[in-house]
């Protein structure tokens, strides 16, 4: 029997293709996800119904009637990112997200700065989905008649956290299913509102006001900047399913160019009939505009679909994160770089359990938090905030790496070039915009947390460069065997 390079056999890689030994062996399944399953992930994880309900009125409070700007700008910035992660996913296989990629295309030290400000994000990042979910399921149930309480919101919150981590811990597949059934349902109620909109309009579907660029600010196109990508970030989540898709190289690639692209289009016509519809209304209805625009048209009764299906849909946008999230932190284990039990696998569903149950608690106690200390969507807005920031970071320090390698691999082509391009300038034009002039307030709070975690990030990689060695070498290494397995199954296949 043959023997691959990390000391495994041909015959059990078979075998574990087959979904029979994986889980026993303490890893995660191999091949058991098609492509629309991992588009489902990517695309559950953007939750398009979420944005378009809470998102978008934030940047339009802040941004004016220039908002489709911000998503059009947005959505470029996000594509360079998803453009350089997605071609490092048709080379390298990972189930550690984008941590996985740099460290396979650039080195441990790419690897170590996107492990440690995706990972924050992303700790983030769950928390805020809870709360959002929590918003609105709160809404839903103001409108059937339970009076407005914090307690109902923090009841919300903690269903929500606690049924989207028993849902982790069964079968991904059936969490791939359910995100995409969700996001059909609740956008396709949003898009229905959004026709009526357009055809009620007064002035008809040409609204002057949004191409009016006199005393155009780019400060203020791009202040929300943070948050807007944050509103349309996580599609890189795709990237830690590279044992459980069954073509990885592909779908994985596909899935995180595809859902943005969709996502950036659907963001940048909705905000500008949005807008259009909010003529005449006042803009503190921001804080819920389907449920205003409903109510103006004529079809209140929408409210009650919008409202619980944008609860799902933040529902779905957190079933997703999780599963992305402990596949990072399962990898994180497996490398020696987090406790051991972290990279504990569940032997019926092949399921990092260990990752589940300990982001399941984190979940728990800062969703409920988020809507005890202060509004709850303060609490959304301003984590939405830090975890943009953290992404900004972790994106194109993750593009950065794959033009990198390109270039050392002499592979470069314009679609990678421009990639790098995009998020180098994106990157850097949208922190000097968050930042300049600095943002006062709460959100001020958020951008001095966000310089020190930065700084406490630099100290941590002097520290391990210099006297933990061992532990830093351990960067990327179990992403290794990953590729060899899952280069075996496709080899194999492609000799049967």
């Amino acid at each position: 029997m043959k023997t691959v390079h990390d000391g495994s056999t041909t015959g059990d890689t078979m075998m574990s293709s087959a979904g029979i030994t994986d889980a026993e062996d303490g890893q995660l399944p191999r091949g058991i996800l098609p492509t629309w399953a991992v588009f489902g992930v990517s695309l559950g994880i953007l939750a398009p119904a979420s944005t378009l309900a809470l998102a978008i009125g934030v940047v339009v409070t802040i941004a004016g009637n220039l908002s489709w700007i911000t998503w059009a700008v947005t959505s470029v910035l996000v594509l360079g990112f998803a453009g350089g992660i997605g071609w490092l996913a048709k080379r390298f296989t990972t189930t550690g997200g984008t941590y996985g990629l740099a460290a396979r295309a650039a080195g441990k030290p790419a690897g170590f700065f996107v492990m440690v400000t995706h990972l924050a994000s992303s700790l983030v990042a769950g928390p805020a989905c809870v709360i959002g979910s929590a918003i609105y399921l709160d809404a839903f149930l103001q409108k059937v008649g339970l009076p407005a309480s914090t307690w109902t919101l923090g009841i919300c919150a903690g269903a929500v956290a606690v049924a989207v981590t028993a849902l982790n811990l069964r079968e991904v597949k059936l969490s791939a299913k359910l995100l995409l059934v969700i996001e059909f349902f609740t956008v396709a109620v949003i898009v229905v509102l959004l026709i009526v909109v357009l055809a009620n309009s007064d002035t008809g579907p040409i609204d002057s006001r949004q191409f009016d660029f006199h005393g155009f600010s780019a400060t203020a196109i791009l202040a929300t900047a943070g948050f807007s990508v944050f509103s349309l970030a996580g599609f890189d989540h795709a990237a830690t399913l590279g044992r459980e898709a069954r073509h990885p190289k592909r779908a994985i690639s596909f899935a995180v160019v595809g859902s943005v692209l969709a996502c950036g289009v659907l963001y940048i016509v909705a905000t500008y009939i949005i807008v259009l519809g909010f003529r005449g209304l006042p803009i503190e209805n921001m804080n819920a505009p389907l449920d205003t625009l409903a109510e103006h048209n004529g079809i209140g009764w929408l409210g009650y679909l919008i409202d619980i299906g944008v609860a799902i849909s933040f529902f779905g946008s957190t079933l997703g994160v999780m599963a992305g999230t402990s596949r990072t932190v399962y990898t994180l284990a497996r490398d020696g770089l987090l406790p051991a039990r972290l990279g504990k696998v569940s032997a019926r569903h092949g399921t990092p359990a260990g990752a589940v149950t300990t982001l399941g608690a984190i979940y728990l106690v800062a969703g409920l938090l988020g809507v005890v200390v202060t509004a709850a969507e303060t609490s959304y807005g301003l984590l939405g905030t830090y975890a943009g920031y953290m992404l900004i970071a972790a994106y194109g320090l993750t593009a950065l790496a794959a033009g990198y390698c390109a270039v050392r691999s002499r592979s470069l082509r314009l679609g990678i070039g421009l990639a790098t391009v995009l998020a180098a300038i994106g990157s850097v034009l949208v922190y000097w915009y968050s930042f300049n002039p600095f943002p006062s307030g709460a959100r001020g709070v958020v951008a001095w947390i966000f310089f020190a975690t930065v700084l406490g990030y630099i100290a941590l990689y002097c520290y391990l460069r210099l006297r933990k060695q061992l532990v830093f070498a351990r960067i990327g290494e179990s992403d290794r065997r990953t590729t060899l397995e899952v280069d075996a199954d496709e080899q194999a296949g492609a000799v049967r």
